[in-house]
């Protein structure tokens, strides 16, 4: 089968600028299951000013939103080849962020696609459309030169800002697209609320690596929790704070150990609050480390927590089950069907240190055999979602549905 993946979304062949590789985790292990798959990457590109403005700023706007910066303006069109996938880099010009493709440059974008595969003999059995904004628009017009095709779009928690992009044309949009997913249950619930309910959707759940995932539980949870551990941008709307406060109206004679890992504008924020407080016994504060590091750290604890908004989905928490933590994630965010509460981990109201706290205090009163179920229930849930089982997961789902 000829699998044919759109994103705004794919790592850059360049130390520079890796981009995510949120999608790429997906297509790799297609390749490896046999598929043959190509990768069209729409890139943005936007006014020089903004470029200037952005380099200017780099280190301010990747502190503050914890947003990869852009900062050179790709205009041409490049091939490579990533881990046996091979990608096309389509520039296509944006007047202003968060707004509408230019139309001519959607079509002219369009037309290098098709030239592309028809050119490579690749003629797509299905089509997929990571983030809509442009890749409904493309989708619809991809259909009058692969008209065998199937499509599908999967939504990353998008539909205000597709919406506000497309307006009145979103129906007739909606219309030309076969096959819906979605990052979470609540962006599904989200999406429904807004623009109606669609046929069969289906969840795309990423994975992680499987030597992620420990061999054996070495977490130990005849005693509470006292060990915390918070993995991600120190961002406003991530609320690393909040933790704090939380562990303080749990532990009013501060027995606990916080550890901080990430980097960006709260890191300052958080120290002082430390400082005056005199918790540097219970505080650490890691900054980014390596990869291996923040495994390490996941051992050491006893509970992961982030209770962030605006999350598509964070592999940051499947990471922690992987490791036996007990996770605390965000109600109503990404994390939504994966955490079962109570069963596997615990979801609590995105920056609420009072619920915050009262969930810890709650996993206390537990008895240890029920902590310890939770923990081997977290890591059960990781090893049904590697990249190789999250992958098979999400094209099985899409095949089964053209």
């Amino acid at each position: 089968m000829n699998i044919l993946l759109l994103s705004i979304i794919y790592p850059l062949p360049s130390k520079d600028n890796k981009g995510t590789f949120v999608c790429h985790y997906f297509t790799k292990e297609w390749v490896k299951m046999g598929y043959n798959v190509r990768v069209i990457h729409v890139q943005a590109v936007y006014p020089k000013v903004f470029y200037w403005f952005a380099k200017l700023n780099e280190k301010k706007i990747a502190a503050k939103t914890g947003a990869l910066v852009y900062t050179k303006r790709q205009k041409k069109i490049e091939e490579y080849v990533m881990d046996g996938v091979p990608v096309l880099r389509v520039p296509v010009f944006k007047p202003i962020p968060h707004g509408k493709f230019s139309n001519k440059a959607i079509r002219k974008a369009v037309q290098c696609i098709v030239s592309n595969c028809k050119g490579n003999s690749f003629i797509p059995d299905v089509i997929i459309g990571h983030f809509p904004n442009p890749q409904i628009e493309m989708l619809g017009m991809l259909k009058s030169d692969f008209s065998a095709a199937k499509n599908c779009i999967v939504m990353h928690g998008d539909i205000t800002l597709m919406r506000k992009v497309y307006g009145e044309r979103l129906p007739a949009l909606m219309k030309n697209i076969d096959m819906w997913g979605f990052r979470s249950n609540f962006v599904l619930e989200l999406f429904e609320s807004v623009a109606g309910k669609v046929n069969n959707p289906f969840m795309c759940f990423s994975g992680i690596p499987a030597q992620y995932i420990t061999k054996k539980n070495m977490h130990d949870f005849t005693e509470p929790l006292r060990r915390f551990v918070y993995v991600g941008s120190m961002i406003d709307r991530k609320y690393p704070e909040k933790v704090l406060e939380a562990l303080e109206l749990a532990y009013p004679d501060n027995t606990f150990n916080m550890t901080y890992v990430g980097d960006g504008q709260q890191l300052e924020i958080i120290k002082r609050e430390v400082e005056i407080k005199r918790l540097q016994q219970q505080v650490s504060i890691l900054g980014r480390i390596p990869r291996d590091k923040i495994i390490e750290e996941y051992d050491k604890a006893d509970c992961m927590v982030m209770i962030s908004r605006g999350e598509a989905y964070g592999l940051v928490y499947l990471e922690a089950m992987a490791r036996g933590c007990i996770t605390i994630a965000s109600r109503n965010e990404g994390f939504d069907g994966v955490i079962v509460d109570g069963e596997n981990g615990f979801l609590c109201k995105a920056g609420d240190s009072k619920e915050l706290s009262e969930i810890i205090q709650r996993i206390n009163a537990l008895a240890p055999e029920e902590r310890q179920k939770i923990s081997d229930n977290a890591i059960a849930t990781a090893v049904r979602l590697t990249d190789k089982n999250a992958a098979k997961l999400y094209i099985d789902d899409v095949i089964s549905r053209m």
